[in-house]
């Protein structure tokens, strides 16, 4: 019989990044999504209302603390005015 995994403990190991490289990248992901949410003068609440994600989280992937997932990334470019999560990196991309 297969042993059942405990799914919150496997996401709470996962959830954060796990080198520096990682580290970089999700601090970038942050800043951008936090950059773009003070621009349109909106709250950290408004942003986890309109991207269905917790406020807790939004300031956790804010600080580069989150490994944030590609549809979690997804609704939080769409509730900031971006297309999809791509055009999010491209802006992303031009950036830098």
């Amino acid at each position: 019989m297969e042993k059942k995994r405990n799914r919150y403990v496997d996401e709470k190991q996962r959830s954060g990044p796990h080198d520096k490289a990682e580290f970089g990248i999700l601090k970038a992901i942050g800043e951008k999504i936090n950059r773009d949410r003070y621009k349109l003068g909106k709250s950290v609440e408004w942003l986890g209302i309109e991207s269905e994600t917790s406020r807790a989280t939004i300031r956790r992937i804010f600080d580069g603390k989150y490994n944030i997932g590609v549809i979690t990334l997804d609704k939080v470019a769409k509730a900031l005015g971006y297309r999809d999560v791509m055009d999010f990196f491209r802006e992303l991309k031009n950036e830098r």
